[in-house]
């Protein structure tokens, strides 16, 4: 069996400007997995329909799958390379879309470092000539279209994500890390 060319393409290294973690990949396990099947109705904004219906259920932090739907205004960023040099890449201007059909997305919800949620979400959309495209989605700048969106959420439970910053990246990420309990909060 022979395995193609790369031709004259060669896989690139990126290397981050700050000191490399001894630790690579951070992780902690659930300790459940409650499921939600949300239907977000047109006009509702994206950060607070999915915020507002999760912290009923008294989520914090989930994983998410956005299936379908209708946007009114998609509002998103695609990377860019840093002018400034100081990070590998960060997002370009944020550009706006109206009258997209959402074709698959997937979201984080966590919380900024002062408690706030926020979501980190990434989809591919066509626009209204039927082009598709993609990007980094900013939330509270989209809105649900004339057919709703489905949002398939798995609560992370017994996590905390918070916003925080990585020396490496130099970039502000979601970390996770056990949640304490009650007790250990006193």
């Amino acid at each position: 069996m022979s395995v193609p060319s790369m031709g004259p393409y060669r896989p690139r290294t990126m290397v981050h400007p700050g000191p490399m973690a001894t630790l690579r990949l951070e992780h902690v396990a659930a300790s459940g997995q409650r499921q939600w099947r949300l239907t977000l109705a047109p006009g509702q904004v994206l950060l607070s329909a999915v915020t507002g219906a999760l912290a009923a259920q008294g989520v914090r932090a989930a994983s998410m799958a956005l299936l379908g739907g209708e946007l009114q205004t998609i509002a998103y960023c695609l990377p860019i390379p840093d002018p400034e040099g100081q990070v590998i890449a960060t997002y370009g201007a944020p550009l706006v879309l109206h009258q997209a059909a959402l074709l698959r997305a997937s979201a984080t919800l966590g919380q900024t470092a002062d408690g706030a949620p926020v979501i980190h979400c990434h989809a591919s959309f066509a626009d209204a000539q039927g082009r598709v495209r993609g990007g980094h989605v900013l939330p509270d700048r989209t809105v649900v279209g004339r057919r709703p969106v489905t949002v398939l959420a798995t609560a992370l439970d017994g996590i905390d994500l918070r916003l925080g910053f990585d020396p490496e990246t130099r970039l502000h990420m979601l970390r996770p890390s056990e949640k304490k309990s009650a007790k250990q909060d006193d």
